[in-house]
């Protein structure tokens, strides 16, 4: 279920709620099992939000040292199952298929299943129906989706989402708080990135719903490049294979003006992101699932969030900072599409200077770190 669609999100709400209501009626909440075998996760489908996962993941392992932990992902996280570790098995579904969903799940024979999606009804219908002996979910405010859970943490809007998972998982007992480790497989880079010494990697555009009120200008990443440039220093522009026209349009605009650069669009998968990002001195970004995997893998990460709450979706990390819009008109994003009635121009809003003194603030402590 795509944030995305509007059509998708009424007919989740309007008939996904009676529906979840009636089915409490039939199904009475369950004790806890007796012994817990195989535990599926049920991590929401967006990049991001998988990734934060790791962190719940690893307390549940260690919760569950004996058990087999299975992940149940779709095509929109598929790329980020695979950097998780501490996880048996990977199961694909569809939440567009919920009956096919529900079989393949049933199959699994689950003892445990924890549902981290927040807002759908549909994953919380499948997860209910999954016949696992034991299910576990998020109470969220006015989504009325928790009536088919054996047990619910609650989804809470003034804390990380990160930190949200944690009291998930810590309702049935995995209360570790481990940082989300990621696994980073072998992936080749290209001649040009592999030479360079000094990386600066600029995310520009976001993915999901209304991505365009997430974009930062051109023209501020162009100023903020020149603010940051140096001899030997070299601009990767990343993005999605969509996003290349507009990442070279940026890139030629750069080289223009003296700067060296050069255009990654990652077609060999998150892997080689993954590695791009290992290797990087620094990433600006846009608030993304891109932004998430360079702050958990320990790259210096500036996040520029506009319209996304910083306490809710910021980087998590230890050298990361988040640029906020001035005032009181950013922040509003807590599940992800409360756009309506809100400013549209909070990202037009953050200056060059804003991000360039974060960077800088960033680069100092990673410099300091290193040298201490």
């Amino acid at each position: 279920m795509k944030r995305g669609s509007k059509k998708n999100r009424l007919l989740d709400f309007y008939v996904g709620i009676p529906f979840l209501f009636l089915a409490s009626g039939f199904r009475r909440k369950r004790k806890w099992p007796p012994s817990i075998r195989r535990i599926g996760i049920f991590p929401n489908p967006a990049l991001g939000d998988t990734l934060l996962c790791a962190g719940p993941i690893a307390d549940l392992r260690l919760a569950f040292p004996k058990s087999e932990i299975i992940l149940l992902i779709t095509r929109s996280n598929n790329s980020a199952a695979s950097l998780i570790p501490g996880v048996d098995n990977i199961v694909n579904i569809s939440v567009s298929n919920p009956w096919q969903s529900i079989r393949a799940i049933r199959a699994l024979q689950l003892d445990l299943l924890v549902d981290f999606t927040s807002w759908q009804r549909v994953t919380a219908a499948i997860s209910a129906f999954s016949n696992a002996r034991f299910v576990v979910g998020y109470y969220t405010a006015n989504q009325f989706r928790h009536f088919a859970y054996d047990r619910t943490a609650e989804h809470r809007n003034d804390r990380h989402e990160l930190d949200n998972h944690r009291a998930l998982a810590a309702c049935i007992g995995a209360v570790g708080g481990t940082f989300p480790q990621l696994i980073v497989p072998l992936a080749t880079l290209d001649e040009i990135i592999d030479a360079a010494n000094d990386l600066v990697v600029f995310h520009p555009w976001p993915s999901g719903m209304r991505s365009w009120l997430r974009e930062w200008p051109d023209e501020r990443w162009i100023e903020l490049a020149m603010r940051l440039n140096r001899p030997g220093r070299l601009f990767v522009i990343t993005g999605s294979p969509q996003d290349e026209p507009r990442a070279r349009s940026i890139s030629e605009k750069l080289m223009s003006r003296g700067a060296e650069t050069h255009v990654f669009v990652g077609r060999e998968g998150l892997a080689s992101v993954a590695r791009l990002l290992i290797r990087a001195k620094l990433l600006v970004s846009v608030n993304t699932g891109i932004m998430h995997l360079g702050a958990l893998l320990g790259t210096p990460t500036v996040s520029i969030n506009g319209p996304t709450a910083q306490h809710r979706w910021g980087p998590v990390g230890q050298c990361v900072a988040g640029v906020d819009t001035p005032g009181c008109s950013g922040g509003f994003l807590h599940l992800g599409f409360e756009f309506e009635g809100n400013p549209t121009d909070t990202m037009e809003r953050i200056s060059a200077q804003q991000v360039f003194e974060a960077a800088e603030y960033i680069l100092r402590r990673r410099f300091a770190r290193e040298h201490c």
